[in-house]
């Protein structure tokens, strides 16, 4: 079928995913390939090659956004974030998973709406919020009047990896069975109907 043939990342195609049967643990270690292929080709890659640009914090904070979005929707096992819930979404991620070290609700939510709305709708950290980069810069700070926070980009998106890397490995523990339920369902919901919204749905990224 012609639609067995999308490609869903540099080296996989959808009838690569549609060929695991998930009887063997060798099946898991191939759908973690797949899924790390996705989101190495489509976006960790291409993040790395202009992250050096002292100009580039804002796009590449931009692509790490979607990614944040895409991860909570694989931990979640949803296709596509539920509309209204975006917010929500992103304070998950940023207080579960590693991240939470350095984000506590009240900065979650700041990075949602400044940073990342922001980014997503003006093309710019709203308010106080900043970008920056540098060595012995935290990853999350307040602002000097506490009404914004700054982002050292180069810190995030080195914490990012790892939290990718952790939730890869929480995919392959044959114990985690509702982390695998939840990776299924969202990566079959690519395989099936990528493309295809939902009705009452927010786009994914």
């Amino acid at each position: 079928m012609i639609h067995d043939d999308i490609r869903i990342s540099r080296n996989f195609k959808i009838r690569h995913w549609k060929a695991l049967h998930f009887k063997e643990e060798a099946d898991w270690v191939r759908a973690v390939e797949i899924f790390h292929d996705r989101i190495e080709t489509r976006y960790l890659e291409h993040i790395e090659s202009i992250l050096d640009h002292s100009t580039s914090g804002f796009a590449v904070l931009t692509l790490e956004c979607a990614l944040i979005e895409t991860l909570q929707q694989f931990r979640t096992g949803k296709g596509k974030t539920p509309r209204k819930e975006v917010g929500e979404y992103f304070v998950s991620f940023l207080t579960e998973t590693s991240f939470g070290a350095h984000f506590d609700r009240p900065k979650a939510e700041l990075f949602y709406t400044s940073i990342r709305c922001g980014l997503h709708h003006q093309s710019e950290a709203e308010g106080n919020s900043r970008i920056k980069r540098g060595g012995g810069r935290p990853l999350v700070a307040y602002t000097a009047d506490g009404k914004g926070i700054v982002i050292n980009v180069n810190e995030f998106h080195q914490l990012f990896k790892a939290v990718l890397s952790e939730y890869e490995d929480s995919v392959r523990d044959p114990a985690k069975t509702d982390v695998r339920d939840a990776f299924r369902k969202k990566m079959d919901y690519i395989c099936r109907v990528e493309g295809k919204p939902e009705v009452g749905d927010a786009a994914v990224p």
